[in-house]
């Protein structure tokens, strides 16, 4: 085992350092949710990933962390706080209006 990686890695991460099988059913399932409502963030999502791929590569493994974890969040919970915002305007318009 790596002794760089800590002892709790990011979520759905192994203490090796890859995915574990839930880890991976998540990042499927959210990522195809995220695909189909919010594609900027797909696109902010894959960049990060990659990014974090290649910090592990070259043994920083923690600005790969930083980087899965901020990959995740931008599949997980930036969509959320977007759709909050969104419902937020639409029912101060709606208010506002009558």
């Amino acid at each position: 085992m790596n002794e760089a990686v800590p002892r709790r890695p990011a979520l759905g991460i192994g203490p090796d350092g890859t995915y574990t099988r839930t880890g991976q059913v998540f990042a499927f399932v959210l990522g195809l949710l995220t695909t189909f409502v919010f594609l900027p963030l797909v696109v902010v999502a894959a960049l990060l990933y990659t990014n974090a791929e290649n910090r592990f590569a070259t043994n920083d493994v923690q600005g790969g962390r930083r980087l899965v974890i901020w990959s995740w969040l931008s599949i997980t919970v930036l969509p959320l706080l977007v759709a909050g915002a969104i419902a937020v305007v639409v029912a101060a318009i709606r208010a506002a209006t009558g």
